[in-house]
């Protein structure tokens, strides 16, 4: 079963619950049908925060592992 948004239609991406096997957003801490805490959105919670914006304003991209902006290529300023 995949889920889908409410307001447009769009697929969201999700994966099973561990516990009760219902589909949840990968965003979720929370099982929405059981309540079991979601070990995979924290992590992915935790290396959410962790990550370098790109320092040019006008930019939406993140650093890299390379140290360059995954969107518009440029280094970040020191």
């Amino acid at each position: 079963m995949e889920l889908t948004c409410d307001e447009c239609g769009a697929e969201l991406l999700s994966d099973n619950c561990e516990s009760c096997k219902n589909p949840v957003p990968l965003w979720a801490k929370f099982c929405p049908h059981c309540g079991q805490k979601m070990a995979k959105a924290r992590a992915k919670s935790e290396a959410k925060a962790k990550r370098r914006l790109c320092s040019d304003e006008s930019c939406i991209g993140i650093i890299g592992p390379d140290g360059v902006c995954t969107d518009c290529g440029k280094r970040p300023l020191s």
